[in-house]
């Protein structure tokens, strides 16, 4: 929360508003209507990706896949610290039936994916975007090039230990078993039980076709919500490239990534306004840009994650608690 207050303030602080007004008054609306469109269709492909990512503990209904991410997704916009997360693999393991545990291995398996997928869209993004010269800014293609390598090797470690776990590596669970050895015997038969539930959730990772095939997704999604912000450049007026849209996108991930308040306020606000600044797209339009950008992702994904919960008979308090059960 401390967080997204800092860089609310950042963002907030050279706002011109009579400036920032007369750009809202410039800007064709029409735009946002595709934008909130494929934001919501964007819930859909993840929904489909995740229905992948579930095969191998149970086939699961397409309906209750989009509901458990629309509602997931809501919940990450009105309560802090991504806890949409926890909701969505929670939510989905009461309705499927399935260990909730094992749902949220299949949540992390989906956030791997998802920051190969951007840092891939960033490497390429290095080698074919022409950036703006500014010999003042420490900013520039290598220093980006070396922190997606090093955000690569991230990724690495972390999709390795998965499929050390996964894999039932020898060595791993020696390691895991040494360090339970350790613990009260109650409190380490139940991480045991934990342990194995996630892992039973990283079955995909033994499938080449249905990964291949959670590959394709993720590139689709990500590419279509660059699209998504190629198309309100128009809106705005601003003249530059997809490869652009597709760095803001990466610049937009990598930030709200972040511990931030509700709906990533602050951090998302001044996070799309500084990398459409270093694009040299004047401060006012960047500003009004990144406002307008947060609510056609806000509104639609929100009111939609609201209505689903209704149908389901459900209330954010009960959600709230399933939250607390944790998995």
């Amino acid at each position: 929360m401390g967080l997204s207050l800092i860089f609310l303030f950042l963002f907030v602080r050279n706002i011109d508003l009579r400036s920032l007004w007369e750009n809202f008054k410039r800007v064709e609306y029409v735009y946002t209507i595709p934008l909130m469109l494929i934001n919501i269709f964007s819930i859909w492909i993840r929904a489909k990706r995740w229905g992948y990512l579930l095969k191998p503990i149970k086939i699961i209904r397409m309906a209750d896949l989009f509901n458990a991410a629309s509602i997931g997704f809501m919940a990450n916009n009105i309560f802090p610290a991504r806890v949409g997360e926890f909701v969505r693999a929670i939510h989905l393991g009461h309705k499927a039936k399935i260990s909730k545990t094992a749902s949220f291995a299949t949540v992390v398996v989906e956030r791997i994916f998802d920051g190969f997928t951007v840092l891939t869209l960033l490497l390429a993004v290095t080698f074919f975007m022409t950036f703006p010269i500014n010999p003042g800014s420490v900013v520039g293609p290598r220093t980006i090039q070396s922190a997606g390598l090093v955000s690569f090797g991230f990724y690495s470690l972390a999709l390795a230990v998965l499929l050390l776990l996964r894999f039932q590596n020898p060595w791993a669970f020696r390691v895991l078993a040494s360090l339970l050895r350790r613990l009260p015997p109650k409190l380490s038969q139940k991480i045991n039980s934990k342990i194995d539930s996630f892992v039973s959730g990283l079955e995909v990772l033994k499938n080449g076709r249905d990964i291949l095939i959670v590959i394709f997704y993720s590139f689709f999604l990500w590419l279509m919500l660059s699209f998504s912000l190629y198309l309100l450049f128009f809106g705005f007026h601003i003249s530059l490239s997809p490869w652009s849209a597709v760095f803001l996108e990466v610049v937009l991930v990598f930030v709200v990534t972040l511990p931030s308040a509700p709906g990533f306020i602050g951090t998302f606000h001044w996070a799309c306004a500084a990398g459409l600044i270093y694009l040299g797209v004047d401060r006012s339009a960047a500003n009004g840009f990144a406002v307008v950008l947060w609510l056609t992702g806000f509104v639609p994904i929100t009111v939609m994650g609201l209505l689903l919960l209704w149908h389901e008979g459900m209330s954010l308090r009960l959600l709230e608690r399933e939250e607390e059960e944790g998995v």
